[in-house]
């Protein structure tokens, strides 16, 4: 008879309760690493990505290092009409950053940041997370909102010099300067693309700096950078697939520079509507601006020339004879569009997929519109 009955009794009971207890069983195999992390790769749900991570510490530590990316939804204050203020809890700015700092350092391994809602973030929080980012890849800090931070150049290069592997940045509407974008070119020189959209406060000096220092970038967004007038481009040697440079006040000989390289494939270059613009349309996109384009560009796949009401019929002629890989092509607000200008595209540009046209806003007959839609049936019209 044992001394320790009742010891004995419990040790039994225990090991029948493990029978119901999947984290004890699952701990006792110690499975390597690569086994549990490719266990996870294959959950497909975010519930169960998210109960992985509850079943052990173990586990818990394979769901941190596959975390790839976080998406800060700022909820302290409603800044959606559908969302009412109350929905959620509020948190104070000051705590939201340090919440904020301790979720990034326990996530070790993100690829994917976006912190576009943030409160402001001090210097000691920056000082205090600088280890975590060495893997991000892309960084948003988009200020889409009158909630959202104003980040500071100062600010800025220190939250720059977190991410030495960034290869996509977004800024939309950031206070940004040429100064904070050096910095950005400095601390971030594999830098692929680059959103600039709406940073009224950068100049051609700034683009000149990002151009000549970042050899490896392919897309670029500078829509309405009222600051830029194109020059930066100017005897800058660029690798660029996509750019976006919408109501930009570019002139033919920056379009000549943009298009040198010949590896573009999606350019947007839409222009305020006549009856909308107030000084100036922006960019001045017409006929010989479309030659250039056409001409320099035989891998262009997207062309976005909304409201360019200068391009004439042998611009879109040049278009269908010069654009042999276009898929997508904007002519929205194009008055001068013609019969002519339409039969050519339909007649040259043999891989066009969606073709976004306005009736009301060019000279295209109802018959034209017709026999291209007989002729080209795959291809969406967008009217």
């Amino acid at each position: 008879m044992s001394l320790f009955p009742n010891h004995k009794r419990k040790r039994e009971e225990e090991e029948k309760n493990d029978q119901d207890r999947p984290c004890k069983i699952r701990r006792t195999t110690n499975l390597p690493d690569d086994c549990l992390n490719l266990i996870f790769k294959y959950l497909k749900t975010r519930d169960d990505r998210n109960s992985f991570g509850l079943t052990c510490r173990d586990w818990h530590r394979i769901h941190d290092n596959n975390h790839e990316s976080l998406w800060y939804r700022n909820n302290y204050e409603s800044v959606h009409k559908y969302e009412p203020a109350g929905k959620y809890p509020k948190i104070s700015p000051e705590s939201l950053a340090i919440i904020t700092c301790k979720l990034l350092i326990r996530f070790q391994h993100l690829k994917i940041l976006c912190l576009g809602r943030l409160p402001r973030i001090t210097d000691v929080d920056t000082l205090k997370s600088q280890s975590f980012g060495s893997n991000v890849q892309k960084l948003y800090l988009d200020n889409r909102t009158d909630y959202s931070p104003r980040y500071s150049d100062i600010q800025l290069s220190l939250i720059f010099s977190w991410f030495p592997r960034l290869k996509c940045v977004s800024l939309g509407s950031s206070d940004i300067t040429d100064k904070g974008l050096e910095t950005l070119v400095k601390c971030c020189p594999s830098l692929k693309t680059v959103d600039l959209k709406k940073c009224c406060s950068i100049t051609d000096s700034g683009l000149s700096c990002l151009l000549q220092n970042c050899r490896e970038l392919r897309s670029l967004n500078i829509s309405c950078c009222s600051s830029i007038t194109g020059i930066g481009f100017l005897g800058c040697a660029h690798t660029l697939t996509r750019l976006a440079a919408c109501e930009c006040k570019l002139t033919l000989e920056v379009i000549k520079a943009i298009v040198n390289g010949g590896e573009l494939e999606y350019l947007y270059l839409e222009t305020v509507p006549s009856e909308l613009a107030k000084v100036d349309k922006g960019c001045i996109i017409n006929t010989e601006a479309v030659l250039t384009i056409s001409k320099g560009c035989p891998l262009l796949k997207h062309l976005f020339l909304s409201n360019c009401e200068d391009v004439e019929l042998e611009g879109y002629e040049a278009i269908g004879m010069n654009c042999k890989e276009l898929e997508k092509l904007y002519v929205m607000g194009c008055q001068r569009l013609c019969d002519m200008g339409l039969q050519a595209i339909c007649d040259g540009c043999n891989k066009l997929i969606e073709l976004y046209i306005d009736i009301n806003k060019n000279s295209c007959s109802s018959s034209i519109i017709e026999h291209f839609d007989g002729k080209k049936p795959e291809v969406i019209l967008w009217s």
